[in-house]
């Protein structure tokens, strides 16, 4: 008995090292299939994506921008043309220090470029999903021929096709195009989920950046395939990564009268506006001086924008939206509507001008000495005098109400960028800004467009606009209609839009509308604002500036008497320093009416103009007046 027991523990003994021995290998198996079950199951993916992309890399293939047309789609404001660019992916430069130094002193002799400049690009840190940055456009062909023969002294640089935004009328509209550039950083990181990208080219200012989603079409993408020396061995373009072009944008912009209100004024700095009242479309935009945007595009020149930046004149600034002056006698308008709405004032009552007017100790002079006047003959010869007297009876409340009533000391909401609301005062604004009480003189100020009264050459115009609707006021605007590059098919129009209905009675605009024609018949802009071929309704002003010679504004509208509203053009110009409002304004606006009523050239206008003047004085002969 004892022989079988220890036979039998040995039989234990043995069995349990056989399934130890037998297990181990077996478990070893199941961990191996685990370990490989992760590798290409569950890893697999991203290690085919490592390997790959050791191997292929991605490029981006630039969207043509959209074309940007004139009003009447046959001048074209804003194109492209091809060049070439080119780029570097960081991640393929030489891992030796000493062959990325000699690289990049190569490639900074080829490009004429610094190397520190170089090396401020590819230090960036934030890369796009391509890694790869565009070091300069519109390289010479023979230098993109020289890096084909040469590419594997150049590994990790690359060049594309990439169009460049032309403006062939150079610094025509150049306030209301604006222009493209590189993207930067920050531009960048404010934009990644919109399809932007770090070789985005993007718009700066004016329509290209306001419509610059719409314009710059959606990039397209080439795969390349890389050696292990980081040289490209093919290039292919997957169905559904060709680059989609921009959509075409149309604006109202009429460019023969653009470029009739751009000579009208020539090298004077101020600025024009031309729209239509019934539509609210800005026919042209008009401000000087101007710049050439086409040596911005491709970075080319970049003292030329420090120089334009340093240029004490502003040529970067749009004076028709983002300048503000004192409106002047124009603003006379406004009072006399809230005279009419209120009644407060008679319209037959008159007040004494004496070449001012006496306010406590002080004297708020006139222009002019012109005698017992009621409101028509106060808006047509623009006496002071009358509007001091009545503004005391209004008050300072009643004025900037209305005034805010008909669209001024806001923004008007037009499609460009920087519009300026400018400034209706009241007691309350200056107690704010200028920590004192409001006095009865800055009443008077006020009543005659001055003191601290601010209002851009837009506001000026839609208020003309607003006269010429009897009331009503259309948002400007200067987009019309959006076109797919691909299919010509209109995806957008703009419809016209009632900003402003002041419920004021129409039987008053027509009298402020026949006081205005009045103006240019007998009145300050008869000498100034006559035109030979139409017949024009408009308001001089002569905005005073403390310590510097007026400004000359003019605003009017024509035909004066066309049944039709969409026949009506409205036209507002500011000469700064140009003097009285008939002196240099006036006449502007009026060679801009002729040229466009009598279908003819600026010298032809003038020509008619001194016609119709030679008229008026043979019968008449009279006293040239003058705002």
């Amino acid at each position: 008995m004892p022989f079988i027991s220890l036979r039998t523990n040995k039989n234990d003994e043995f069995k349990k090292r056989l399934y130890i021995f037998s297990g181990v290998p077996v478990l070893s198996f199941f961990v191996f299939i685990i370990v490989l079950f992760s590798l290409q199951i569950i890893k697999g993916p991203d290690y085919e994506l490592k390997a790959k992309s050791n191997r292929e890399q991605f490029s981006i293939l630039p969207a043509i921008r959209g074309v940007i047309y004139d009003g009447s789609e046959e001048s074209i404001l804003a194109h492209n043309r091809r060049s070439f660019a080119v780029t570097l992916v960081p991640q393929n430069l030489p891992a030796d220090k000493d062959e990325r130094e000699k690289l990049l002193n190569r490639l900074a002799l080829l490009l004429e470029m610094d190397k520190d400049e170089i090396l401020s690009i590819i230090d960036k840190k934030n890369y796009s999903k391509y890694g790869s940055y565009v070091l300069k456009t519109e390289v010479p062909f023979k230098d993109i021929v020289f890096l084909a023969e040469h590419n594997r002294d150049f590994p990790g640089v690359y060049w594309k096709s990439k169009p460049i935004r032309v403006y062939p009328f150079n610094d025509m509209l150049s306030h209301v195009i604006g222009y493209v550039g590189m993207i930067s950083e920050r531009e960048f990181m404010e934009r990644t989920d919109k399809g932007y990208n770090l070789e985005s080219v993007i718009g700066k200012s004016g329509v290209e950046k306001i419509y610059d989603i719409e314009l710059k079409g959606k990039d397209g993408y080439i795969r390349r395939i890389v050696d292990a020396t980081n040289q490209v061995s093919a290039e292919i373009i997957d169905r559904g990564a060709e680059p989609i072009p921009g959509n075409n944008v149309i604006l109202t912009i009429d460019k023969n009268i653009q470029d009739i209100a751009e000579s009208a004024l020539g090298n004077r700095i101020g600025a024009v506006i031309v729209s239509r009242p019934s539509t609210g479309e800005v026919l042209a935009m008009v401000s000087y001086p101007r710049y050439d945007p086409n040596p911005f595009v491709s970075q080319l020149d970049k003292e030329a924008f420090k120089k334009l930046a340093l240029d004490k004149r502003k040529p970067f600034l749009n004076r028709a939206i983002q300048a503000q002056y004192p409106a002047g006698s124009i603003f006379k308008l406004v009072v006399a509507l809230a005279i009419l709405d209120t009644e407060e004032i008679p319209v037959t009552k008159e007040y004494v001008c004496n070449r001012g007017y006496q306010l406590g100790n002080r004297f708020f002079s006139c222009w002019s000495n012109h005698g017992k006047v009621d409101l028509f003959k106060a808006i047509v010869y623009s006496c002071d005098s009358y509007f001091y007297q009545a503004s005391i009876v209004l008050g300072p409340g009643i004025i900037s109400e209305y005034a805010e009533t008909l669209g001024f000391g806001r923004k008007l909401n037009i499609d460009l960028i920087g519009e300026l609301e400018g400034i209706v005062p009241d007691t309350e604004w200056k107690r704010e800004n200028r920590a004192d009480i409001w006095y009865d003189g800055d009443t008077l100020n006020l009543s005659i467009g001055q003191g601290y009264l601010l209002v851009t050459p837009l506001q000026l115009n839609t208020f003309t606009n607003l006269i010429v609707n009897r009331g009503v006021l259309f948002k400007p605007y200067i987009v019309s209609e959006i076109h797919s590059a691909k299919s010509d098919e209109l995806l957008y129009r703009k419809t016209p839009e009632v900003l402003i209905d002041s419920k004021i009675d129409t039987a008053h605009y027509e009298f402020i509308i026949q006081a205005m024609r009045d103006v240019v018949s007998t009145g300050t802009a008869k000498w100034g604002g006559a035109v030979f071929s139409t017949e024009t309704a408009g308001k001089t002003s002569s905005a005073e500036i403390a310590g510097a010679e007026t400004h000359s504004i003019y605003t009017a509208f024509a035909p004066s008497k066309a049944e039709n509203k969409d026949e009506i053009i409205s036209i507002t110009a500011i000469v700064e320093h140009g003097g009285a409002g008939s002196e240099s304004a006036a006449p502007l606006v009026s060679e801009i009416f002729e040229s466009i009523f009598g279908n003819c050239n600026l010298e032809t206008a003038q020509k008619n103009i001194w016609k119709k003047r030679s008229e008026i004085f043979r019968n008449t002969k009279p006293n040239i007046v003058t705002d």
